[in-house]
């Protein structure tokens, strides 16, 4: 018995080493290293819910606590061919034996070394990773006695993935690296981080997360904790940037998931765009504070509110509430953008290119599916504009670009009612912080009140609708329309018609423009915009523009009553020198027409402006905001007026082959002409009935741009007819002529007559007036009594010439010299309109006797605006100095008969 017994034992220990002897050799000979990694390899498939493959070695230290160490492992993408989501070097863990045997599955003590992760999202929505799903809700089950299977990590989904895997271990992570690459929004993270370790403490009741490293070459550093049944705190430090969140679970009772508070201090933006990989668009510090609630299907952001102080002084402020982001619901954000330093706004614009965004106040909301305003007001340093309707507006991408600015692609906004909006489009902005690399096209259809804003509602039917597809971009580095056809419809009162293409703003090839404006009947169309009824019947106004590589074709075409006016230019660029030829043509123009067009013009510009318009202090100009509004640049372009005198050759001709004013018929020639600076203007021919008038003008725009010479004459203008202008209403007749050559500064006209030298003369002969007061202070009052003149009440004037020298805003006249058959006038002096002064004296005397005395010789002198006029009591005589006494027998009229004498 007792030998049965020791051999019974001795073949037990001989089968116990035998197993063990079996099983070390399963764990660690080289022999079993296939079988080994099969087994991992399946096991850990299941645990994270992808592919593992090793292709290093597994090795197995057995013990109460195991050791595993397994190398070179890589999980390759099951979604996009020839990827690993992830590589490591080496992946060592405990394993707990007695639980195994148990069949229970207790990994920890988790050791990842050279792991090198992939996160890769293809432009279709292929991801490296397998995405989870949310897991179908299925009744209860009863429980049956079935064999325990072994214990895996599970998620709330119901599926295993590696972030439950690891969610209750202890993980040292050391030299990890992970790339994450959104090739749909074209974001681009890359991780460093030299360790990051996942701590079981206090029992398994807190998890703790801490470690760092680089994001992009942004170092950063990380600490979460994460008690059991207590608030969890985050922070994240990014340089300057501070990130906090912290928060508590919520009870599965109430739905499960948690609440957090987020808080955000930037400090220096320009870092958040470079952990973003953006570029810098601007500069300035920023906070940002919202309660989070996460819940499956909902995430709610609550009491959002954000601060950014720009470094310029410009601030932006975004407040409200998202009631879930998941469906877009409960959308309620306010946004107030102030874009000047406070109390600095800048000053009132008097041309576009000095147009500035000063604030935008918006109220954005969610329609369904999209976002609208409810609310936009921009405010500009020229006007005002609250668009009370805009939106919905959606996009359909938001992603960085080539040139590390953020874009937005597939955007569509509508403006005006839901049911019929006036504005519809859509397109891309590449750079949304600029506002820059804008590509929009759309439509804009509405009644005619969308451009005539002083329609009353009962007269927009009268005016038809507009419709309109458009173009807009910022090619050429500022926006602007690159096509636009619009059209009018369902009116016989008005129509309008463009049609606008440009291939590339900055060239003139591939431009095409024609724009046209007709009025049936100016009467009816001014009645029903309740201005004052203008009759000229029809009006029409057309512009076209068509450019090739080195040319560029105008014409301009108005009509109007029955005037007609065209005018046509040509460039050609193809020279050494820009050539410009031009005509303005018409058959005939009618000076009624041009005076009831201007009172056209006049009341339409008027209609367009507030009864009390508010005026502005004009604040010190600031910087600009960094959001730039729609500005022209500055260019010298072609249509450039300083190129365009000195560095083309211009040749401008006129013709108005009839003219028909008060006076009659007449017509009008001329021509202008620029030549490398060298400019002459003229002659400029007018017939206008019986008058005639011609006028030259030059100018060396290179050696003296601001002097312009002018010269001409005039003849033929009655004097009668001058006098009844001026408002005197003396009955007179007479044909004055005149002849003038000054020169002066030409930058305004005021600058001109104010520093205008040169002569002038005037002239006139055959001619009468109703009056004998001449004769009464030539002759003397007794002679005067019995004269023809007075019995007639009609003095002949026999001639007048008047020649004058100007100088800088003086005018001087020794011998202005006016004659009657019996009296010879003789006036000298000077009046000063600039100085504001005058200083004259009139002479007259019998023709021939310039020593006899001068019955009512007068002074005028003082201001010019307030003269004082002197009548010589007692005449006063004249002596010639040689004592030449005797007139000649061929005596000169209109000659001073003292300089006459013999």
């Amino acid at each position: 018995m007792g030998r049965w017994v020791v051999t019974t034992v001795k073949w037990a220990v001989m089968l116990l080493i035998l197993v063990i002897t079996l099983a070390w050799l399963a764990l660690a000979t080289p022999f079993f290293s296939q079988l080994r990694k099969s087994y991992i390899e399946d096991y850990l498939t299941a645990q994270i819910g992808q592919p593992l493959i090793v292709e290093g070695d597994v090795r197995v230290v057995i013990g109460r606590t195991t050791f595993v160490h397994v190398s070179k492992v890589r999980i390759p993408s099951s979604n996009i061919d020839d990827l690993n989501l992830a590589e490591l070097n080496l992946l060592e863990w405990e394993l707990n034996l007695p639980a195994l045997l148990k069949r229970k599955i207790d990994l920890d003590n988790l050791t990842i070394d050279g792991l090198q992760a992939n996160a890769i999202t293809k432009a279709d929505g292929t991801t490296s990773w397998i995405k989870r799903s949310p897991k179908p809700e299925t009744p209860k089950e009863p429980e049956v006695d079935e064999t325990e299977e072994p214990e895996v990590a599970q998620t709330l989904s119901g599926k295993p993935s590696i972030f439950s895997f690891l969610s209750d271990k202890t993980v040292t992570f050391t030299n990890i690296g992970l790339v994450s690459i959104d090739e749909k929004s074209g974001f681009e993270f890359v991780f460093n981080l030299e360790s990051i370790l996942l701590e079981q403490l206090e029992d398994g009741n807190l998890v703790s997360v801490s470690g760092g490293g680089t994001v992009n070459d942004q170092e950063f550093t990380l600490d979460g904790k994460y008690p059991k049944g207590q608030p969890f705190t985050n922070t994240l430090i990014f340089g300057d940037i501070e990130v906090t969140y912290n928060g508590e679970t919520i009870d599965t009772a109430q739905g499960g998931g948690y609440s957090a508070k987020l808080a955000l201090d930037t400090g220096e933006i320009g870092e958040v765009f470079d952990v973003l990989g953006l570029e810098r668009s601007f500069d300035g510090t920023g906070a940002l504070s919202a309660d989070i609630t996460s819940q499956p299907g909902l995430l709610a952001i609550q009491n959002l509110q954000s601060v950014l102080d720009l470094s310029k002084g410009q601030q932006i402020t975004i407040d409200g509430n998202v009631n879930n982001v998941i469906d877009r619901s409960g959308f309620d954000i306010k946004v107030q953008a102030r874009l000047h330093p406070e109390g600095q706004p800048p000053a009132n614009a008097d041309t576009l290119k000095d147009l500035k965004l000063t604030r935008i106040d918006a109220h954005i909301v969610n329609q369904d599916d999209a976002l609208e305003f409810k609310k936009l007001v921009v405010r500009t340093n020229a006007f005002e504009q609250g668009l009370n309707k805009v939106g919905p507006i959606s996009i359909g991408r938001v992603y960085k670009t080539e040139q590390q600015t953020l874009g937005l692609e597939d955007v569509h906004i509508q403006a005006g009612p839901n049911g019929a909006p006036y504005i519809i489009a859509s397109g891309g902005i590449g750079d949304i912080f600029k506002f820059k690399s804008v590509d929009l096209q759309g439509t804009l259809a509405g009644s005619a009140d969308l451009l005539l804003k002083t329609l009353s509602k009962e007269d927009v039917a009268k005016f038809g609708s507009i419709s309109a597809e458009f173009k807009v971009s910022d090619q050429a580095g500022h926006l602007g329309l690159t096509e636009l056809r619009a059209t009018t419809k369902d009116t016989d009162l008005w129509s309008l018609s463009a049609d606008i293409s440009v291939e590339d703003v900055t060239e003139l090839d591939g431009l095409k423009a024609a724009i046209g404006i007709a009025i049936s009947d100016t009467a009816s169309f001014l009645d029903v915009l309740k201005l004052v009824p203008v009759d000229i019947g029809a009006v029409e106004f057309a512009v076209s523009l068509e450019g090739q590589a080195t040319a560029a074709d105008l014409e301009l075409l108005f009509n109007a009553g029955k005037s007609d006016l065209k005018t046509t230019v040509s460039f050609d660029l193809s020279k050494e020198i820009n050539v410009i030829r031009g005509d303005i043509l018409s058959n005939r123009i009618r000076l009624e027409d041009l005076r009831d067009g201007t009172r056209v013009l006049v009341q339409l510009s008027e209609s367009g402006k507030p009864d009390d318009p508010e005026k502005k202090e004009q604040p010190a100009p600031d910087d600009g905001p960094p959001i730039q509004p729609l500005v022209l640049e500055e260019k010298n372009g072609l249509l450039d007026l300083e190129r365009i005198l000195t560095e083309t050759d211009l040749e401008i001709g006129l013709e108005l082959k009839e003219f028909v004013g008060d006076a009659g018929t007449s017509s009008m020639s001329s021509k202008f002409v620029a030549k490398e600076g060298q400019i002459e203007a003229g002659p400029l021919e007018l017939y206008y009935g019986p008058g005639f008038f011609k006028v030259t003008a030059s100018m060396d725009a290179i050696e003296n741009p601001k002097l312009v010479k002018v010269k001409g004459s005039t003849s033929g203008w009655d004097f009668g007819k001058i006098l009844d202008a001026v408002g005197l209403g003396i009955d007179a007749h007479g044909t004055l002529s005149a002849a003038f050559d000054v020169a002066g500064n030409a930058t305004s006209g005021k600058a001109f007559i104010n520093s205008m030298t040169g002569s002038a003369s005037l002239n006139m002969g055959g001619g009468s007036i109703a009056t004998s007061l001449l004769e009464l202070a030539g002759l003397g009052i007794f002679p005067w009594l019995f004269s023809e003149e007075l019995a007639a009440r009609q003095t002949e004037i026999v001639c007048v010439k008047a020649p004058v020298w100007v100088q800088a805003g003086n005018v001087s006249f020794k011998s202005i010299v006016a004659e009657t058959r019996r009296v010879q006038l003789v006036v000298k002096g000077n009046v000063n309109w600039v100085g504001d002064s005058i200083k004259i004296r009139g002479e007259p005397r019998r023709v021939g006797d310039p020593l006899a005395r001068s019955a009512w010789p007068f002074d005028v002198t003082g201001k010019l605006s307030d003269p004082k006029f002197k009548l010589d009591v007692g005449g006063s005589r004249s002596v010639r100095a040689d004592g030449a006494d005797e007139m000649p027998a061929n005596r000169v009229p209109c000659k001073q008969d003292i300089l006459q004498l013999e």
